[in-house]
């Protein structure tokens, strides 16, 4: 065998893909059990993930690339694992990101001009562990005061206090220029 030969073999021993069979993400790092090369089976091996971006694929067609730290096989690193099969959300345009999940929910930073979320069901805004926003596709729902500083249009009635805007009755009617009384619920 060559020298050039053994270098060649070293180097490519050094990265590899495999298939990943299972996520262990219960600790203070992401860990998989993965099949390399020829079948070969490591457990346990850290995932490398970059500060604030935490995923993880479907296992069903998981793979990830794999590299030998300081050349050393037994000290395996993993990057993060993609899963394929499944469809990527692509088309973006220069400067665009997306962050999105196997359901096919997404959020959706487009060109410095809005940012896009799709739910598939609901969306949860959460400040200090509390919700203060809960959107379904049928009603919006706000834990807080709210303040505006604008006009507010509505299309359908507006309930205050069990006052209705567009159907409320009043008390103490009198003709002419005097004042009614206050508003009543129906």
């Amino acid at each position: 065998m060559s020298i050039a030969h053994e270098i060649a073999q070293r180097m490519r021993s050094l990265f590899g893909r495999a298939v990943v069979h299972s996520v262990d993400d219960s600790g203070s790092g992401q860990r998989v059990t993965i099949e390399g090369r020829a079948g070969h089976v490591r457990s346990d091996v850290p995932v490398h993930q970059q500060f604030g971006l935490s995923s993880r694929a479907p296992l069903d067609g998981a793979v990830t690339h794999v590299f030998a730290a300081g050349g050393d096989e037994a000290d395996l690193v993993a990057l993060p694992q993609a899963n394929p099969s499944l469809a990527h959300m692509g088309e973006l345009g220069d400067g665009e990101t997306v962050l999105y999940d196997a359901a096919g929910q997404a959020v959706y930073l487009e060109g410095g001009r809005f940012v896009r979320i799709q739910a598939a069901q609901e969306m949860k805004v959460e400040i200090g562990g509390i919700v203060v926003l809960d959107l379904t596709a049928t009603l919006a729902k706000l834990s807080v005061d709210l303040q505006v500083n604008g006009k507010i249009t509505a299309q359908g009635d507006v309930v205050g206090n069990g006052v209705s805007l567009h159907d409320h009755l009043h008390t103490k009617v009198q003709s002419g220029g005097d004042t009614s009384g206050p508003p009543q619920a129906n």
